[in-house]
């Protein structure tokens, strides 16, 4: 913007003075004197955004970059000092900060410190309503103490952004992939590093507690360890929606409706109802949970014909179920259900 020759880049200018004068640095004012329009110039107001300083100490030195495009500018050392082996220190800096508007300031170790020294950061958030002395703790993995002189380096601000989301109580949560799976899960399984869309879920394997119920969708097969293994009971699961491992609700609605037409299976459910509501010691194999029964963590299917049937058509009679012998059928249903002379009525089908 100058007229000067001297301090145009075509004429060797190689130093700040390129930068005296930017249109970021201006806006344009307009000022209403006797009818007339007028501009000026006026330097641009940029408190909302800037890091403010103020120091505490004559001693204490203003936090500055150690390069053009550093993160955040490094933080000082108000005073000598120690960091004891396998031992911590609070540091002084004799400043105290003011935040932009919607972020906070994160004390980061330097990667010298970090490298040689062994030396971390530790308590490291500065909310942005702070406005007291920032004071570093230094932490020392190493086996020797470190001394560290007043001026010294010790730690990086950096300065982020923030989403200040208010707390609110729900009763559910929406259903992930990894649930309530904790410290290490992710760890366990190989990840799909491509999910081309969301896929409905296909596969149940039913627990006897609901709350252990596994729900996976076709995109899971390959991926997770059980359903890898079990690659042949899983090939029918695209073709019937009520197989043995495919057990949506509506098919769980069915077992309900024919263990009404069963005496024996519904007699049971009632001796078992009637136990838990005296406060009676439940038998061992038997648990009725939601309407239905379970033998042995097994799925108590009721005498239906049709019902039965339905199961080992998805099991063996679909087109890429691979038409399992008996004893292969007979190990792939009763994993998860059970019938009276269930093995019988399978060697029969087969």
């Amino acid at each position: 913007m100058s007229r000067w020759p001297e301090y145009r880049p075509e004429n060797g200018a190689r130093h700040s003075e390129q930068s005296i004068l930017k249109s970021e640095h201006f806006q344009i004012s307009v000022i209403h004197q006797k009818g007339n329009a007028e501009t000026a110039l006026v330097p641009e107001k940029r408190e909302h955004s800037s890091l403010k300083i103020m120091k505490l100490s004559d001693k204490a030195i203003i936090p500055r970059k150690g390069s053009r495009f550093a993160a955040g500018p490094d933080i000082y050392a108000l005073t000598d000092g120690l960091v004891p082996a396998k031992g911590q220190t609070m540091v002084e800096t004799g400043i105290a900060i003011g935040l932009p508007e919607g972020t906070y300031g994160r004390l980061a170790a330097r990667s010298g410190m970090a490298s040689k020294m062994g030396i971390a950061v530790g308590g490291g958030v500065i909310d942005a309503d702070y406005t007291g002395e920032v004071k570093v703790i230094l932490r020392n993995h190493g086996e020797a103490d470190c001394v560290f002189k007043a001026g010294d380096r010790i730690a990086q601000l950096i300065v982020e952004k923030v989403a200040n989301a208010d707390a609110m109580e729900v009763d559910d949560l929406r259903i992930t992939e990894r649930g309530k799976m904790g410290f290490g899960s992710s760890d366990m399984n190989p990840k799909r590093s491509i999910m081309a869309k969301e896929e409905k879920v296909k596969i149940c394997f039913l627990h006897a507690d609901t709350d252990k119920n596994e729900f996976f969708s076709a995109a899971d097969i390959g991926y997770h360890p059980r359903l890898a293994k079990e690659r042949e009971m899983l090939s029918s699961v695209h073709v019937n929606t009520a197989l043995t491992r495919t057990m949506n609700d509506a098919f769980l609605d069915k077992i309900r409706a024919a263990g009404k037409e069963d005496e024996k299976w519904q007699g049971r459910g009632l001796e078992l109802v009637m136990l838990r509501e005296d406060g009676k010691k439940m038998p061992d194999e038997w648990i009725e949970k939601d309407g239905l029964l379970y033998y042995k963590n097994r799925l108590y299917i009721p005498e239906d014909k049709a019902l039965q049937t339905e199961i080992a058509q998805g099991c063996h009679d679909s087109l890429v179920a691979g038409h399992f012998g008996q004893e292969k059928m007979i190990e792939i249903v009763t994993r998860d259900l059970y019938w009276k002379r269930l093995a019988d009525w399978i060697r029969d089908y087969v």
